[in-house]
């Protein structure tokens, strides 16, 4: 017989307590990616969206590293968090007004974008000893070729896509129609 203490905990408990405790590290992701869908997909970088997204990840970074910094600390990391984010800011802006964008298209802005956010997030996670913020920079930096060749490859994937659905329909046909030539669907048919 095991006691209150020894009860295992429950898994939706588990999965729950994980995905709150690693929800700040995936809102990062989820606005980088965000934020480069949107920037490929228009004609011009949405320079709003950065100056809003780039506060919010940095406050993001400033709580996790008061969570990992000694209390005489915590100042001083959250000066550097917020003098390192304004020069993130601050660089991206730049890229989204200046006359870079008329020498690049959207996309390339795009990749740059998320490259200076790649490296905003890895510096911060060297910076507050916080390594799952080390990881969320590098998820996003290695985001960043990958993201570059599913563009380029946007049409083999497309084509590779219609190839594996035409095949499992036709997969989907042929066990009907020999599943009904069956003597066991013939005896369920009578």
């Amino acid at each position: 017989m095991t006691s209150g203490a020894e009860r295992e905990v429950p898994e939706s408990h588990w999965i729950w307590s994980s995905l709150t405790d690693n929800f700040p590290y995936v809102a990062i992701i989820a606005f980088g990616l965000v934020g480069i869908s949107w920037t490929s997909l228009s004609s011009t970088p949405p320079a709003s969206y950065w100056v809003f997204v780039t506060p919010v990840i940095g406050a993001i970074c400033v709580v996790a590293g008061w969570l990992h910094m000694p209390k005489g600390e915590r100042i001083s990391m959250t000066i550097t968090q917020a003098l390192q984010w304004a020069a993130v800011l601050i660089a991206m802006y730049l890229l989204t007004v200046s006359d870079v964008q008329r020498s690049l298209n959207a996309n390339a802005i795009a990749l740059m974008l998320l490259t200076l956010l790649a490296l905003g997030v890895f510096i911060s996670g060297l910076n507050v000893r916080a390594w799952k913020l080390c990881v969320t920079g590098a998820f996003l930096a290695v985001a960043v070729p990958a993201i570059a060749w599913l563009q380029d490859a946007a049409l083999l994937l497309l084509l590779i896509g219609l190839v594996l659905i035409a095949l499992l329909f036709l997969y989907w046909w042929l066990r009907d129609r020999f599943s009904a030539g069956s003597p066991a669907a013939t005896e369920r048919r009578l």
